[in-house]
Parts: structure tokens; C-alpha cells; sequence
């Protein structure tokens, strides 16, 4: 009887999965275009929000946004003190850092995404897949602005600092200059990003 009950679950849960498949496959080839998955997929997914669930991995293949978590970051003005308040989503594994906000079509003013690295670097980066203009900011280990390039959209050439650095701060192209923000000035980064 047990085995019985046991298929019968297991065979309405295929027929769901099924139908949110074919569903999602009709999206597609209507062009719908969404940077979440429909409703019926994050109840799959992302049983419960209030966790902040995250896929562990991300595939830079693939053109939906990865999930990542995300924080606010608190940048001041060293000149004057003043400070602007930026919502970053953190990219500290290596498929996260690789996919960066390839495949984007928009970036919300006040949004970026902050690359996390448990050393040092010196690795530049490139603007391949990257639909949108891009300020990228190189910030030392204690969240000092090191250096601020421009990305081009699908831009192959490779954006390099000319020095280490341990975080990269990637906001819409032009970003820093409208806020008045530039090398000197200080990103706080939060103590749990910094022990990652």
C-alpha cells in the first residue's frame, strides 16, 4: 500500500514539473523575455524567500541573472563626507564572479554588483555579453576606490588595474562621476562580506 501512495506522489509531481515545463517552453518562444522565473518555477526553486535562498551554482551560459544575495553598501566622499547608499548584489565564488552581470538589459541607478576575492588581485576585466555600459571601481582590501574604468558594452578588451585590489564594483556606466564619486573615496564593506 505504501508503495502504491509513493508512486501516486510521485507521478503528480512529474505531471507538475511537466506542465511548469512546457509552460516556461511557451514563454520562450513567445519572446517573453523575464529576468525571474514565472511564479510557478520560484515556488519550485525558492521554497521559502524569507531564507534568501541562493542557487549554489551559476552557469555563465545561460542568459537568466543568477540569484545572488544581496546587501547595501555605504560609499562616502572623501572630500566632504557626504555618502550615497547602493544596493550591490555579491559575487564571491568563481561562477559567480565570471558571469558578473552578463546578459542584463537594464540596472536599476542605485543597483551594482560586488566582486569578492580572498586575496589580492590583479585580474582585469572584460565587458563580453555585457549588454549595458559599465563603471567598474577597484577597491583595496580596506574598500578604498583604487581605480575607476568604463566598460563597453561587448567590449573583448580586458579593463586591467594598474594595481592589486581586492574587491571590483561594477554600477551602471557614468554612475560615479553623477554621485561626484572617485579614487580615494571609501566603500564601507560589511564584516561578513570581508570574512568570506
Amino acid at each position: 500500500m505504501r508503495s502504491g501512495g509513493l508512486l501516486l506522489t510521485v507521478l503528480a509531481a512529474a505531471t507538475f514539473l511537466l506542465g511548469v515545463t512546457a509552460q516556461a517552453e511557451e514563454l520562450k518562444q513567445e519572446g517573453d523575455i523575464r529576468q525571474e522565473p514565472p511564479p510557478q518555477l520560484q515556488r519550485i526553486f525558492i521554497p521559502n524567500i524569507a531564507t534568501d535562498y541562493r542557487p549554489e551554482t551559476c552557469s555563465p551560459n545561460v542568459p537568466d541573472p543568477c540569484l545572488l544575495p544581496k546587501t547595501q553598501l555605504t560609499l562616502t566622499r572623501a572630500n566632504h563626507g557626504q555618502s550615497v547608499i547602493l544596493v550591490v548584489e555579491i559575487a564571491s565564488r568563481s561562477d559567480q564572479r565570471q558571469r558578473g552581470l552578463m546578459f542584463r538589459d537594464s540596472l536599476n541607478d542605485l543597483e551594482g554588483m560586488l566582486f569578492v576575492f580572498p586575496t589580492d588581485h590583479s585580474t582585469g576585466f572584460w565587458m563580453r555579453n555585457t549588454l549595458i555600459p559599465l563603471d567598474i571601481a577597484y577597491l583595496g582590501a580596506d574598500g578604498t576606490v583604487l581605480e575607476i574604468v568604463q566598460g563597453i558594452p561587448n567590449s573583448l578588451e580586458i579593463l586591467t588595474p594598474t594595481q592589486p585590489y581586492r574587491y571590483a564594483l561594477e554600477v551602471n556606466g557614468g554612475w560615479f562621476a553623477r554621485q561626484g564619486l572617485s579614487t580615494g573615496d571609501l566603500v564601507q564593506i560589511p564584516d561578513a562580506i570581508k570574512s568570506k
